[in-house]
C-alpha cells in the first residue's frame, strides 16, 4: 500500500515538472515609442455605438505591418484600426499580439433642453500595447426631433452618388432600395436630374421615425441593412454589394470569413462617410 502511495505520487511530480518544463515564456510586447492618440468618434457617440473591439496585430520589428478585426462593431473597429496602424515600437524581434479597445458611453438625459451639445473626445486610458479605454459623456436631450432645422413642408431628397456591384459602377435605376419603419415599407419615389444628380425623395411618414431599414435589391444580391438613425436620411449616399473577395475600396472592414456577400450604404454627407452593412439574404 506504501509503495502504490509513492508510486503515485512520483508520477504527480513528474506530470507537474512535465509541464513547467513544456509551459511557454511569457511573451514579450514591444514597447511603444509613438502612435495618435485615439477618440470617441463624434457620429458614433451621438449614435450612441459603443462596445468592445478585439483586433490582432503583427509587427515587422518597428512598426505595424498588418491589423485584422477579430470582433467588434464595424464602424469601431475602423476608428480602432486606423489608430492601430499609426502605431511605432522600439526595436524588437517581429511579433503578434491581441489588443482591446473598449468604447464606452456615460449617458445623461436631460431634461427639456435644447443647449448644443458639447464636444467630448473622451477620456483615455491607455495600457499599451495591449489596451485601449475610451469613455465619453453624452448628453441626452428630449426634444431633439430627427430633422430639426429642415423645412419638413419640402420634399427632402437623398442623393444617390454612386451605386455599384464587386467595385464596378452601375446605373442606380438598376438598384432596387426600399425603406421600412416598424410594419410599413415603402419604395421612394426616384429622381434622376442628370447623371450627376439622381435619387430619391423622402417619403413624409418615415420623416420623423425613430430608426428605419434600408432594403437594398440588385441583381448581385439583396439584403436589409437596419436601425439606421434616421438623421442618416438625407444628404448623399453610395450604395453597393460586394462578393468575396471583397474589393480594396469597399468601406466595410474585417468582415468574418462565413460572409460571402454584403450590401453596404455609405453616408457620405459627413467626413469620413460612415457605413452600414449587412450580409445578403
Amino acid at each position: 500500500m506504501l509503495r502504490n502511495e509513492w508510486l503515485a505520487g512520483m508520477l504527480s511530480i513528474c506530470a507537474t515538472l512535465s509541464v513547467a518544463q513544456i509551459a511557454e515564456p511569457p511573451q514579450t510586447l514591444p514597447v511603444m515609442k509613438s502612435g495618435q492618440m485615439p477618440f470617441y468618434p463624434r457620429l458614433l457617440r451621438l449614435g450612441q455605438i459603443e462596445g468592445e473591439v478585439r483586433l490582432r496585430v503583427t509587427t515587422d520589428g518597428s512598426g505595424v505591418s498588418s491589423v485584422t478585426v477579430e470582433s467588434g462593431h464595424v464602424l469601431l473597429a475602423r476608428a480602432a484600426l486606423e489608430i492601430v496602424k499609426t502605431w511605432k515600437f522600439e526595436q524588437h524581434a517581429p511579433t503578434i499580439f491581441s489588443t482591446l479597445f473598449s468604447y464606452h458611453l456615460v449617458k445623461e438625459l436631460v431634461g427639456y433642453s435644447c443647449d448644443p451639445e458639447i464636444p467630448d473626445n473622451g477620456v483615455v486610458v491607455l495600457k499599451l500595447p495591449t489596451q485601449v479605454e475610451v469613455t465619453s459623456r453624452l448628453t441626452i436631450h428630449d426634444c431633439h426631433l430627427a430633422n430639426e432645422g429642415l423645412d419638413l413642408s419640402e420634399p427632402l431628397h437623398v442623393f444617390l452618388t454612386a451605386c455599384e456591384i464587386d467595385g464596378l459602377p452601375i446605373p442606380c435605376e438598376k438598384m432596387t432600395i426600399q425603406l421600412r419603419s416598424g410594419t410599413s415599407t415603402v419604395k421612394p419615389e426616384r429622381f434622376k436630374d442628370s447623371e450627376q444628380k439622381a435619387g430619391f425623395v423622402v417619403p413624409k411618414e418615415l420623416r420623423t421615425a425613430t430608426n428605419f431599414d434600408l432594403l437594398i435589391d440588385a441583381a448581385a444580391g439583396r439584403s436589409t441593412v437596419t436601425g439606421i438613425h434616421p438623421n442618416y436620411l438625407k444628404g448623399d449616399w453610395r450604395v453597393g454589394v460586394d462578393h468575396a473577395p471583397f474589393k480594396e475600396h469597399t468601406p466595410v472592414y474585417g468582415l468574418p470569413e462565413n460572409v460571402h456577400c454584403i450590401a453596404f450604404v455609405e453616408f457620405q454627407w459627413t467626413e469620413p462617410g460612415v457605413v452600414s452593412w449587412a450580409a445578403c439574404n
